[in-house]
């Protein structure tokens, strides 16, 4: 049976300067959105190296005081190569159907924000890049309506995460380690970096792990054996984690990462595993 994926409804509007904003002109204008309401904003500026009027910060407010709280004295705004020509873009959550609690609204914006801010990686965002662990991965997907500007108009998580950023990381590293060959099997896709006689280090897409509530990464490294013995020794690493659901009863330990991990990272990893083994 398909999944059924949570919908995720954004009305943006503006552009707007900041001064609009704080002093709550807006609300006097024929928009539907209001200085008061939460939400998500863009902030369009310059950049030294991505030039004039591009999408710099994508961020959220879920303050009860909402966007004129949260957009005063931001340093993104304030600091920027031209900050007196900042445009600033404000989306609310909607639905033609149903009424949204606050509790929902608020977890929307979140999820939105975070895949969002994974996907484009404007300038000079720097919280809520590389979060996997923090929304649900393959459950919704965000429509952009109105003046979305820069945004994609469907931003659909499971592809985000699965088909097109993940598989895609494995293959860089794959690639920088001399065009390795990647597995691409029913139960993971990646491949070996490393064979000790009793333990081998592993890097790719393990799906149990990634579809387990409890675990839920995309990405990570694997230490495996068939005594084990390795797999409790390494689960006493920092970070590591040890996961046992395999028909054979075998168990990993291992290290989730980010879609922007290098192998320069790996290696560090991989180093104070060899270490600790020794």
């Amino acid at each position: 049976m398909e999944n059924i994926k949570e919908i995720i409804n954004i009305d943006w509007e503006g552009p707007f300067s900041i001064d609009e904003i704080l002093k709550g002109t807006i609300d006097n204008q024929k928009f539907n959105v209001k200085s008061s309401d939460i939400g998500l904003y863009q902030i369009y500026g310059s950049h030294p190296l991505y030039g004039s009027d591009v999408l710099v910060y994508i961020g959220r407010t879920q303050n009860k005081n909402g966007f004129q709280s949260r957009l005063k004295d931001r340093w993104v705004i304030n600091n920027g190569n031209d900050s007196n020509n900042v445009k600033i873009y404000l989306g609310t959550i909607f639905s033609d159907s149903k009424k949204y609690t606050n509790a929902e609204i608020n977890v929307f914006i979140e999820k939105a924000e975070v895949l969002m801010i994974n996907a484009l990686k404007p300038a000079f965002n720097s919280s809520n890049i590389q979060s996997a662990k923090d929304f649900d991965k393959k459950d919704y997907i965000v429509y952009n309506h109105g003046s979305y500007r820069s945004l994609y108009p469907v931003f659909d998580s499971e592809y985000f995460w699965k088909e097109f950023k993940n598989f895609a990381t494995v293959d860089r590293i794959a690639k920088e380690y001399n065009n390795v060959k990647v597995d691409n099997e029913d139960e993971y896709y990646g491949f070996i970096i490393e064979e000790f006689d009793n333990y081998t280090i592993w890097f790719g897409i393990d799906y149990k792990i990634w579809d387990s509530k409890e675990h839920g990464f995309p990405l990570c490294l694997q230490v495996y054996s068939n005594t084990n013995d390795e797999v409790e020794a390494v689960n006493n690493l920092k970070d590591f984690t040890k996961f046992c659901e395999y028909e054979d009863s075998s168990s990993v330990s291992y290290l989730p990462f980010g879609i922007d991990i290098t192998r320069h990272q790996i290696e560090i990893k991989i180093q104070e595993i060899k270490k600790f083994l020794e």
